[in-house]
């Protein structure tokens, strides 16, 4: 199955886990002109979950929703000017908002595996990016053991070595060179080639992930006060510099490996544009405390533009109505901007 050109970009998102508030803030996002005039919209998901959002927000009749079958046909002709939704996998039965159950976790990855199958197809010249509701990782582990996230997922389905999480924010963005893995393995998982290839793969997308020309990039260190010498720890010198040095011979504007407390506080007052960190939460947690509900999660490395909301599932609020789409609809107009300078 492949889906017919558009006069516009298209927009595939993907509904995240049913029992979340991914239907809501995707319904919320489609309710609003300013967004649904930019794209074509395409959501895979269970097209009841986002009926039923509708309805209870009260924008069945704001929302014009399509329903897709495929009916065994090789190619859908999609409707511009109405929000279309793809149903994947089987019908959810049992789900209760606020309730992580099997079932949703599968249905998730059904929505994400017909995502990845339709980016794939490049036999349109019409422009594509893919945007991801929030999933739980924990719900689908339980179905399918070593699931990590959706970074490490589409990597994997692409077959990729290397993809770089960028969390994209109004003030500045945040890249952690490692992500996912325990604090105590952080030292021994970094090494001089992925933090330089990192720093390259940043740099090729740097007027993706910031607007800005020749945005400043800044480094941190790893160790308290930059290893202060060596003395309480020697990656810096080691092997963030000489990875540091090296990307700087294609792109100047990088900063020398600066303690986080330093790097972050020149974030924040606009001297740096990017921040590259060592690990997850030392970008993380700077980054949110600023950026909570806009936010952006952009994968780079992919053969595609893909963003996602820079929040979770919110399962404690799900079905309640009061969800904030606005992370949701800048992760669209990021994916956007990345292929259409209009955007703002």
């Amino acid at each position: 199955m492949r889906i017919s050109p558009t006069s516009k970009p298209q927009v595939f998102i993907t509904m995240g886990d049913p029992a979340g508030i991914g239907p809501e803030i995707i319904v919320r996002s489609m309710a609003s002109s300013l967004i649904r005039d930019l794209a074509v919209f395409i959501i895979i998901a269970d097209a009841s979950c986002i009926i039923n959002a509708a309805k209870k927000l009260g924008f069945q009749k704001k929302l014009a929703v399509r329903k897709l079958d495929d009916g065994g046909q090789t190619e859908i002709v999609l409707d511009e000017t109405r929000v279309n939704v793809l149903d994947a996998g089987a019908p959810l039965t049992n789900i209760k908002t606020g309730i992580p159950t099997a079932e949703g976790a599968k249905k998730t990855l059904d929505c994400l595996d017909s995502a990845i199958s339709l980016m794939r197809d490049s036999s349109d010249k019409t422009r594509k990016v893919l945007v991801t509701a929030p999933l739980s990782k924990e719900a689908i582990a339980e179905i399918k053991p070593g699931f990590i996230g959706h970074t490490e997922y589409l990597a994997e389905a692409y077959s990729l070595d290397l993809v770089t999480m960028v969390m994209v924010g109004e003030n500045f963005s945040v890249v952690p060179v490692t992500r996912h893995i325990p604090l105590k393995d952080v030292a021994e998982k970094l090494n001089e080639r992925l933090i330089r290839d990192t720093l390259f793969q940043v740099i090729e997308n740097r007027n993706i992930i910031c607007p800005r020309k020749d945005p400043k990039i800044g480094v941190s260190a790893l160790n308290p006060h930059a290893g202060e010498g060596g003395k309480i720890g020697d990656e810096e010198a080691r092997i963030i510099m000489p990875a540091v040095e090296e990307a700087r011979g294609v792109y100047k504007n990088i900063t020398i490996p600066m303690s986080a407390d330093t790097v972050f506080y020149k974030a924040y007052r606009k001297e740096l544009d990017i921040v590259v960190a060592m690990y997850h939460d030392q970008a993380l947690a700077p980054f949110k405390m600023i950026n909570f509900d806009s936010g952006v999660n952009m994968t780079l490395g992919l053969p595609f533009v893909r963003t996602s909301p820079d929040h979770g599932t919110a399962f404690d609020i799900a079905g309640k109505g009061i969800a904030n789409s606005e992370s949701m609809e800048q992760a669209i107009k990021v994916a956007l901007r990345a292929i259409h300078k209009n955007v703002k």
